[in-house]
C-alpha cells in the first residue's frame, strides 16, 4: 500500500507547510486536454482540518473551483485504487473518486465523503467541468438520521457504448419495515444536467426467504431464521409495493445483489446455516 503524508513529497520552507497539496488528476475532456485537480488546502500543520477542493486544470486563475463538503485532519493518507483517509474514530473522514463517463469526450467525478465511528454517514457529490471549472451537478447526502448506509457508482447505460449513467443504493434500518432504494441518472448533455434513468437502470436481484401480510410476521420470520450464527445477517424486511415484478401488498425478507449468481449464492448460504430456510431469486 502506498502512504503519502501531506507535505512529504514537496521540500518544506523553514517553519512554514506548503499552504496547497495536489493530491490527484483525473481527465475530464478527451478534446481539449482537460483535467480535475483535487487539492488539500489550508492544513499546515498537525490539527489544523484541510479544505478539500476541486479545479479543472483549464481554470486560468483556479476560477470556479468546487469544495468537498467536508474537511479532514492534517496527514491525509492515499490508497489504491482512488481513496485518501484521515483522523481517528469520530473524526475519521475518507474521501473516495470514481470517474464516469458522462458524454463519449466528457468525463465527470462521483466523489463520497464518509465519516463518524458507530454511525458511519455520507456525502455523494458528482462534478463536472463547466464554463472552464469544475461545478457540483448532483448530489445524495445520507439522511444522517439513523442505521443507514448508501453507495454510489457508475454502470453502463447500453451494451457497447462508452456513455455512463451513475446509480445512489441506499439502505434505511428500522422495524417497521426497512427501506431500500435503487436511483438511476445519466448526463443529459444537450440540457447540461443530471437527469433520472428510468430505462437502462442497473441490474438487482432478491434472493427472498420469505413473503408475509404484515410486516411483524416478516420480522418475526427473519429472527427465526437467524439461529446463533446469524444466519440471516444482512437480510431486510421490505414493502414489496414499491418494486413493480414483485406481488403488491407484501412484507418480504431479502437481501439485494448486482448479479443473479450472488443472489443464488446468499440463499445456499443461508441454507446451509439453517437448514429450515429456502427461497427464490426475483429480478427487481
Amino acid at each position: 500500500m502506498f502512504i503519502m503524508l501531506l507535505g512529504a513529497s514537496v521540500p518544506r520552507a523553514v517553519n512554514a507547510e506548503p499552504a496547497a497539496q495536489e493530491l490527484k488528476r483525473f481527465k475530464a475532456s478527451e478534446t481539449t486536454g482537460a483535467m480535475f485537480v483535487l487539492r488539500a488546502t489550508g492544513c499546515h500543520k498537525a490539527g489544523d482540518t484541510c479544505q478539500l477542493e476541486l479545479e479543472s486544470s483549464d481554470a486560468a486563475g483556479g476560477k470556479r473551483k468546487a469544495k468537498l463538503p467536508a474537511g479532514m485532519a492534517y496527514g491525509i493518507q492515499a490508497a489504491p485504487p482512488e481513496s485518501w483517509t484521515s483522523g481517528e474514530e469520530e473524526q475519521n473522514v475518507t474521501t473516495s473518486v470514481q470517474p464516469v463517463r458522462l458524454e463519449a469526450g466528457q468525463w465527470g467525478l462521483l466523489v463520497t465523503q464518509q465519516g463518524g465511528f458507530e454511525h458511519v454517514h455520507r456525502h455523494h457529490r458528482l462534478y463536472v467541468v463547466k464554463d472552464g471549472g469544475v461545478a457540483e451537478a448532483w448530489n445524495g447526502d445520507e439522511n444522517f438520521a439513523g442505521p443507514e448506509s448508501s453507495h454510489v457508482g457508475p454502470y453502463p447505460l447500453t451494451s457497447g457504448s462508452p456513455v455512463e449513467g451513475f446509480y445512489r443504493e441506499y439502505a434505511f434500518l428500522s422495524a417497521e419495515p426497512d427501506e431500500w432504494k435503487l436511483d438511476a441518472y445519466r448526463w443529459d448533455a444537450a440540457g447540461h444536467k443530471v437527469v433520472k434513468e428510468l430505462r437502462n437502470r442497473p441490474a438487482r436481484y432478491a434472493a427472498i426467504i420469505g413473503s408475509f401480510k404484515t410486516v411483524q410476521e416478516a420480522i418475526a420470520s427473519r429472527d427465526s431464521a437467524q439461529l446463533a450464527q446469524a444466519c440471516a445477517s444482512g437480510f431486510l424486511v421490505l414493502e414489496s409495493t414499491p418494486h413493480k415484478r414483485l406481488t403488491p401488498g407484501l412484507f418480504i425478507v431479502t437481501s439485494i445483489h448486482p448479479e443473479k449468481k450472488a443472489a443464488e449464492t446468499a440463499l445456499k448460504k443461508i441454507g446451509a446455516c439453517n437448514p429450515k430456510v429456502s427461497g427464490y431469486v426475483k429480478a427487481l
